[in-house]
C-alpha cells in the first residue's frame, strides 16, 4: 500500500488492512443506522399519505404514486444524507482529526502507508453504499406505510403495481443521487479531519466543519440537480 501505487488498483483493495475499514465504515453507518432509518420512514410515508390522501382526497393508487416520486427525487436522498451529515459525518472527522492529533497518520506515512488509500477511499465507499441502500430502506418503509393505510389488507398489490409503473430511470437518478450525496459527505469529513490541527480542541472543530459544509453543499448540489 505504498502512495506511488494507484488508489483504484483492485490490488488496494483486497489488503485485509483496508476491508477491515472498509466493512466498518459499512456496519457503522448502515446497519446501526437502521434501527433510525426505519421510524423516520414510517413518519414520512404516514405525513405524505395523510396530506395527499385524507386531507386532499386524492384516490389511494395516486396518492402512492405521487409518494414514489418524491421519495425517489427528493425525500429519501435528501433525508438519508441529513442522516447520515449528523450521525456519521461528525464522527468520521473526529476520527480522522485524533489521529492527526495522536501523529498517528504521520506514523503511517513513514511507513510508505498512503493515507489515499487506507483512511480516506474506504470510508468514501463504505458511506456511498451505505447511503445508497439506507435510502431505499428508507423508501421501502415509507412506501409499505402509505399502502398500508390507503389500500389496507391489498397493500402487497397496490405497491406490486406500483413497481411496475415506476420508471426505471427516475429509480436509477435517484440513487445516483444518493450516492453523489454520501461520497461528498464522506469526502468533506475526511477533508476536515486530515487538515485538523495537532491540539485537542482541533477534534470538535474538525467535526463541527465537517457538518457545516456538508449541510452547505448537500443543499447546494440539491438545488443544483432539480436545476437540471
Amino acid at each position: 500500500m505504498h502512495a506511488s501505487a494507484s488508489p483504484f488498483s483492485p490490488r488496494q483493495w483486497l489488503r485485509a488492512p483496508v476491508r477491515r475499514v472498509l466493512a466498518r465504515q459499512l456496519y457503522f453507518t448502515g446497519f446501526e443506522s437502521l434501527g433510525l432509518v426505519l421510524p423516520i420512514g414510517i413518519a414520512v410515508g404516514a405525513i405524505v399519505v395523510a396530506q395527499l390522501h385524507l386531507n386532499v382526497g386524492q384516490s389511494g393508487a395516486e396518492t402512492l404514486r405521487l409518494l414514489a416520486r418524491l421519495l425517489l427525487t427528493e425525500l429519501a436522498p435528501l433525508l438519508t444524507a441529513l442522516i447520515l451529515i449528523a450521525r456519521s459525518s461528525s464522527a468520521m472527522a473526529s476520527e480522522l482529526a485524533a489521529m492527526r492529533v495522536n501523529h498517528e497518520i504521520w506514523m503511517l506515512t513513514q511507513f510508505g502507508v498512503s493515507p489515499l488509500h487506507y483512511l480516506v477511499l474506504p470510508r468514501v465507499l463504505g458511506m456511498l453504499v451505505a447511503g445508497s441502500l439506507l435510502a431505499l430502506y428508507l423508501a421501502l418503509a415509507a412506501l409499505l406505510t402509505g399502502a398500508l393505510m390507503t389500500a389496507g389488507p391489498n397493500a402487497w398489490s397496490e405497491l406490486r403495481l406500483l413497481g411496475d409503473l415506476l420508471p426505471l430511470p427516475q429509480v436509477l437518478g435517484g440513487l445516483a443521487k444518493t450516492a453523489l450525496f454520501g461520497a461528498v459527505i464522506a469526502l468533506l469529513a475526511c477533508r476536515a479531519g486530515l487538515r485538523a490541527g495537532t491540539a485537542m480542541t482541533d477534534i470538535p472543530r474538525a467535526a463541527s466543519k465537517a457538518v457545516v459544509n456538508s449541510l452547505v453543499v448537500v443543499f447546494a448540489l440539491d438545488a443544483l440537480w432539480g436545476l437540471l
